[in-house]
């Protein structure tokens, strides 16, 4: 009886380490196959991975290429372009410094716009209409003014350029230790008289008399009404200022 017992407790704890070793079997087996895909992923990707990396890339020829292909790229268009108009050649509108190169290669565009102006004129003497003189006067007025601007921007030029020259040739000579930097007032200065050496006698004349008659009646608007000489003039011309 005894040694029936015990083959029967055997025979139970076999079945039982059976059924308990079934689902730990089933997780090894997938790790196992796990590995395996790892691995033969990685033998993959060393068959298509570069032997350096100065070498091709290779594509695997599963990858689907694209129908479209561009053998040849096509030449950019260049735009054309007004250089007249144009900021970055010209260095206007706070668009970029002078440029001295550029500049020169335009050159012949003061000429271009000399030639213009005077077309401009002839035509409005020809022109009878009253609606187009008008337009034309206006077009010559906007190019006299744009013509004097560019004047005087060569001119401020000018000045700093023999300032900084001088300022360098005496700070070469040991005169001087350090440079001295034009304030905008002595810029101003500098380029009026440089403006007034430019032109002729005559017109220097008829300049002058201009800047004597608007400097005084600046001054004139600034004084009292009693200082103008006009205490003999009618009440109803306005108010008169207090003297203090």
């Amino acid at each position: 009886m005894g040694s029936q017992k015990k083959k029967e407790k055997q025979s139970k704890s076999k079945d039982d380490t059976a059924t308990t070793a079934s689902p730990l079997d089933d997780i090894r087996a997938r790790i196992r196959e796990a590995r395996e895909q790892k691995r033969e992923a990685a033998a993959k990707e060393k068959k298509t991975s570069r032997a350096s990396k100065h070498a091709p890339m290779v594509q695997s020829s599963k990858h689907a290429v694209s129908r479209r292909r561009t053998v040849v790229e096509p030449p950019a268009v260049a735009k054309a372009r007004d250089p007249r108009f144009d900021a970055a050649v010209m260095g206007h509108s706070g668009a970029g410094k002078y440029n001295a190169a550029t500049n020169k290669a335009y050159a012949f565009l003061d000429d271009y716009r000399a030639s213009e102006l005077k077309e401009l004129k002839a035509q409005l003497s020809r022109t009878k209409n009253a609606e187009q003189k008008e337009e034309l006067k206006r077009q010559i007025r906007s190019a006299e003014d744009q013509m004097k601007t560019r004047k005087n921007q060569k001119r401020e030029r000018d000045v700093v350029a023999e300032h900084k020259k001088r300022e360098k040739q005496l700070i070469r000579e040991g005169k001087k230790s350090t440079p001295y930097y034009l304030k905008k007032s002595d810029l101003k200065k500098q380029v009026l008289e440089k403006k007034y050496e430019e032109m002729g006698s005559r017109d220097r004349a008829k300049a002058l008399e201009r800047r004597r008659k608007k400097i005084a009646s600046k001054e004139r608007k600034d004084m009292p009404m009693e200082r103008r000489g006009m205490d003999d003039a009618p009440p109803d011309r306005g108010k008169r200022r207090r003297l203090a």
